[in-house]
């Protein structure tokens, strides 16, 4: 698998979650969840099963969205092995087809996946609803598209988690 880790900032300005970013040619959903896991799970964000968790709930529940200018996935699963809130990002050199969540019958051609990690309830509809915030602003997800480090990346959701958190 390739990929590119992000190389952390204290000193930005930071959301209240922890986001991990890669940037990655992987072309198969299946890697580039595993991929997203084993980031995740490299901070304590989640146990070693989490990927293949989530692999199992794509299956049954897939989060393909198909929105503008490219499609994204929002896989997730369940709490239990979650030990710190967040999101991993991964944004794909290529893409990677994951079934639609709308339309499981249709494959989407996704470049980024939001993989989220949430460690109770509290907060659980806030964040959805701020990353389905994020992916319906095409400014947005172009920024991240063409962000180019794993870095950038990180920068960007913070500053779009932290402004959304900022209205509540």
């Amino acid at each position: 698998m390739n990929k590119e880790h992000a190389t952390r900032d204290p000193e930005k300005k930071r959301s209240k979650h922890e986001i991990h970013a890669v940037i990655t040619g992987e072309t198969s959903r299946d890697a580039v969840i595993r991929l997203l896991a084993d980031e995740m799970a490299s901070f304590g964000m989640v146990d070693a099963s989490y990927g293949e968790s989530v692999l199992e709930r794509e299956r049954s529940y897939p989060t393909g969205v198909p929105t503008e200018p490219v499609a994204v996935a929002i896989p997730h699963s369940e709490r239990i092995q979650v030990s710190k809130t967040g999101i991993g990002v991964a944004v794909l050199t290529n893409s990677a087809k994951f079934a639609s969540m709308d339309a499981p019958e249709n494959l989407l051609d996704v470049k980024v996946v939001f993989m989220l990690a949430i460690s109770s309830d509290d907060g659980h509809l806030d964040i959805i609803q701020d990353i389905m915030g994020i992916i319906q602003d095409r400014h947005v997800v172009d920024s991240l598209l063409t962000a180019g480090t794993p870095g950038k990346i990180e920068e960007i959701m913070h500053r779009e988690l932290t402004a959304r958190e900022n209205k509540r």
